[in-house]
């Protein structure tokens, strides 16, 4: 649960609907603004805030966690984020192109013969095809004017899960690279103008020649780069998809309509973000994750209020703990990468911290879809409160043990809740700013409490 509750995006928004449901009914954590016998009881209620120094340490960020190819979609970009976008500036703007390759053909279709009867048809003839991109208007920065979308043939052998702008082939003992970044020497196809006004989609056409090329499935050339020459935008891209144009053999006097199926789908971008020095960052692609070790402590000489009625200094156990959320402070972050959709931030305990950046993760204590961040809290000067509950965690750390007696990892990784989600990532106050992450717990003492 963040500080405020975030304002629902619009339809059509990537993981919207299900995560506003789960926050809605599968929260695991409580607000102490809310009157439950649990979380306030009869007595002393107070809320502590604890500084980063008092209650974590050894902040770092790690990255490389999943691949472009993992998000199974794609994005479109050219010039965004400069400084002075559409010219140029001191700060280079992000470029990002989709890659595309298409599997092998259909062989047979359902059509009509000359006696208006749906027959299979084995002997398909494609005459050309059409390329349909769809873009998720919604999630995509592009000024709602229209956009031109290029689509150029590849002609270097790349591989669908490792392509990157600077290599054609990125995996482990094999390094190829593009003769020229961002897709090599290629061959223009067409281009079409996207105007989001008027829907998700462009077209381009395909033809003949192009289409028989690709049919060849033992080329690993094959494939198409979408990209677009209209500065200042950034499209996530939702599906890539080619529609094959063909005349039965059954009836020869028409033209039917047949999809081919899509064997490859990533993108490739530059420049590629480098590691923050003082902040901390989640999410992006490879994805990014922020770790720190907390030491919670169980015995506290503030506030006022308290040490007033029980004496400090006072000893905190787990039963004393009705809630806890770590805090953490949004940055505006490079606007290249800057979110334009709500993200879900999540929490686990890393279960053996020898092993980072590799090491197995716990279960999310954040829920199923984590903590709904709005992409506006990232937006200059930001400064939102973001909070993770732990209540759970920061119990089991009181205790030593988690319930069930099983050990508790001091170390914990806030990392997004789908991982790798999008090439946007987060951005938050590191433990050397003002504005560092803090512990926020409610604390209840009954009145018969011995301390």
């Amino acid at each position: 649960m963040s500080e405020r509750t975030p304002t629902p995006p619009g339809p059509g928004r990537h993981m919207l609907a299900v995560a506003l449901l789960a926050a809605a009914g599968a929260c695991t954590e409580a607000l102490p603004t809310v009157e439950r016998d649990d979380l306030v009881r009869s007595g002393l209620a107070t809320e502590v805030i604890l500084e980063y120094d008092e209650f974590a340490s050894s902040a770092r960020v790690y990255g490389g966690y999943g691949r472009p190819s993992d998000l199974g979609a794609g994005f479109v970009a050219h010039d965004f984020g400069s400084r002075g976008e559409g010219g140029g500036g001191g700060q280079v703007g992000l470029e990002a192109s989709s890659l595309l390759r298409f599997g092998r053909y259909p062989r047979s279709a359902q059509v009509l013969d000359t006696t208006g009867t749906n027959v299979p048809d084995t002997m398909l003839t494609f005459t050309h095809g059409h390329l349909v991109m769809r873009f998720d208007s919604l999630s995509s920065v592009h000024n709602d004017k229209p956009v031109e979308i290029v689509a150029q043939a590849v002609t270097e052998p790349w591989d669908g899960r490792t392509a990157t702008w600077e290599y054609a082939i990125d995996s482990v003992g094999h390094r190829e690279l593009w003769s020229v970044p961002g897709g090599g020497a290629v061959e223009e196809i067409g281009s079409s103008t996207w105007d989001p006004e008027t829907g998700d989609s462009v077209k381009i056409r395909v033809d003949s020649a192009r289409i028989a090329a690709w049919a060849d499935t033992t080329d690993y050339s094959r494939g198409v780069l979408v990209s677009s020459t209209t500065p200042g935008v950034r499209l996530r891209v939702v599906a890539g998809l080619l529609r094959l144009e063909t005349i039965p053999s059954v009836n020869p006097d028409t033209i039917v309509q047949v999809p081919s199926s899509t064997e490859n789908r990533t993108f490739i971008f530059a420049p590629v973000p480098r590691p923050p020095l003082k902040t901390l960052r989640v999410g992006g692609v490879p994805a990014w994750r922020t770790v720190m070790e907390l030491d919670i402590p169980s015995v506290l000489n503030r506030p006022d209020e308290l040490c007033d009625i029980v004496g400090c200094p006072v000893e905190i156990t787990a039963d004393h703990v009705s809630f806890a959320a770590l805090r953490f402070t949004t940055r505006p972050g490079v606007r290249s990468f800057a979110p334009s959709d709500t993200l879900p931030l999540d929490l686990r305990s890393v279960l053996a911290p020898d092993f980072l950046p590799k090491s197995p993760l716990g279960p999310s204590r954040s829920g199923p879809f984590g903590t709904l961040v709005p992409d506006v809290w990232f937006q200059a000067p930001a400064g939102e409160i973001v909070e993770l509950p732990v209540t759970g965690l920061v119990r089991d750390l009181l205790r030593g043990e988690t319930v069930d007696g099983d050990p508790v990892s001091k170390t914990i990784a806030v990392l997004s809740a789908f991982e790798p989600l999008s090439v946007e990532y987060m951005s938050f106050d590191g433990p050397t700013s003002l504005a560092a992450p803090t512990l926020r717990i409610v604390l209840n003492f009954s009145l018969g409490d011995e301390t």
